[in-house]
């Protein structure tokens, strides 16, 4: 065996989709492929005077729950981690990764419910955002490597509905029959960069968004026109011009065929989402998550409520239904838009919206809030905000996170004031590492 090659017994499961066990010093491994029980080969990939990471060449004693990867393309595209294990064991790995951070960072050992599961395990993703390249006079469509650009062409992926399936198989020749320049990253020449896919599970609607560099996009009615004759599921058609390579969905659109939004039903309300503004990925956890959070807050009617990172109104529009009166902040445009055009679809004229940042909207808020929902992205609320909730000091606070670290840190701080009644994670994105957690708080008495 190679100086770099350990055998290591996988201990448990850990943040960012992890196998974790010790090296022969002791020092802990974090290898990507290996689940706990298991016994494996691990090549060191990196290391750390205090940590090392490594991918595994062998599998020497298999876990029990090991299965067939439905995917042909899994372990090579970077969109699935961990489709190669039963279902039921991607729940409990993700609620034991939940109760590792808020205990680690957080200082919390109480109760962590069991992982909401989603009634779909495949087909469910509403968004996806697929790469073009040219690669030996052909033009390709696919999903990114995990931890790189390459991009791997595929033409079938089973998290996705079956609308996408079908763009993937027929756009790329469309493309290329269209003479269109395919974007290089490297050169930054070209036109051509990403297919975005969005579809409604609730009105069987799909949507195809063209991201390109600029504005000219001359051999986009050659290509409308073609998508329509080859693909009669796309109901909306759109061009997005987006000069940024950091973010895929971003900048002026203009709709080439189509209303140019996508609706959605939840049991309760409606929902009309522009083409490049933020909405849930898994519908059905999505309607789960309402659901929990704004029957658990037991409204009564009366209440003040601030939602934070408000988005198109998601939680909004519920939350309003249900009490007093709702204050939506939002930082993007585009959003606050759709949010109040969603207020008045809904016939709810108790909903305030407020284009600004989070931070600076807080800083200036001399109100007061019964209860303040947050549904930060990735990177969590920070200390600023969390400074800001504790000045104003509502009755309950309900955290919506997609980032169990993040959430942990910034459950650290507003503990202290605030006890935890429930802590709920949601399979919002099967086959991955990804876990959303919804975090129930409630003042303490002084």
């Amino acid at each position: 065996m190679s100086e770099n090659v350990n055998t290591i017994y996988i201990e448990k499961w850990a943040y960012g989709g992890y196998g974790l066990g010790k090296l022969p010093g002791g020092k802990l491994i974090f290898v990507e492929g290996a689940y706990p029980g298991e016994l494996v080969n691990v090549k060191i990939t990196e290391e750390k005077s205090d940590v090392a990471f490594g991918k595994v060449e062998e599998i020497l004693e298999r876990a029990n729950y090991r299965r067939v990867p439905k995917c042909k393309y899994f372990g090579v595209c970077g969109g699935c981690h961990i489709m190669d294990i039963d279902y039921k064991k991607q729940l409990e790995l993700k609620r034991e990764v939940v109760v590792d951070q808020l205990k680690r960072i957080a200082k919390f050992d109480g109760k962590v419910s069991d992982t909401i599961e989603s009634d779909i395990e495949f087909g469910y993703r509403n968004k996806m955002e697929y790469t073009f390249t040219y690669e030996n006079n052909k033009v390709k469509l696919g999903l990114k490597m995990r931890n790189s650009n390459k991009v791997v062409d595929i033409d079938d992926c089973p998290i996705s509905p079956t609308s996408f399936n079908k763009a993937l198989q027929e756009i790329p020749e469309i493309v290329e029959i269209s003479k269109v320049k395919i974007y290089n990253p490297k050169s930054r020449a070209g036109t051509l960069k990403h297919l975005v896919m969005r579809y409604s599970h609730s009105n069987n609607q799909t949507m195809a968004i063209f991201v390109t560099k600029t504005e000219r996009f001359e051999e986009a009615e050659f290509i409308r026109t073609q998508i329509l004759n080859r693909i009669p599921q796309i109901n909306s058609i759109i061009h997005v011009m987006n000069s940024s390579d950091e973010i895929v969905l971003r900048g002026p659109y203009k709709t080439l065929y189509g209303s140019g939004v996508l609706e959605v039903e939840m049991d309760y309300e409606k929902f009309q989402i522009p083409p490049t503004a933020f909405f849930q990925n898994n519908y059905n956890v999505a309607v789960k998550m309402v659901d929990f959070v704004t029957k658990n807050l037991n409204l009564t009617g009366s209440e003040n409520i601030l939602d934070l990172y408000a988005g198109i109104g998601t939680f909004t529009m519920r939350l309003a239904m249900l009490s007093r009166n709702v204050v939506a902040v939002e930082s993007s445009h585009i959003s606050v838009k759709a949010g109040k055009a969603n207020a008045n679809i809904n016939n709810l004229r108790n909903i305030r919206y407020e284009e600004s940042d989070v931070v600076e909207f807080l800083k200036s808020y001399t109100g007061n809030a019964d209860i303040i929902i947050l549904d930060p992205p990735r990177s969590g609320a920070g200390k600023e905000v969390c400074k800001e909730i504790l000045r104003i000091k509502p009755h309950k606070i309900a955290y919506i996170s997609c980032d169990s670290s993040t959430l942990a840190r910034d459950i650290a701080l507003l503990k202290e004031d605030y006890n935890i009644i429930a802590v709920q994670p949601f399979d919002m994105f099967p086959q991955t590492y990804h876990v959303e957690t919804v975090v129930l708080m409630e003042r303490k008495e002084r």
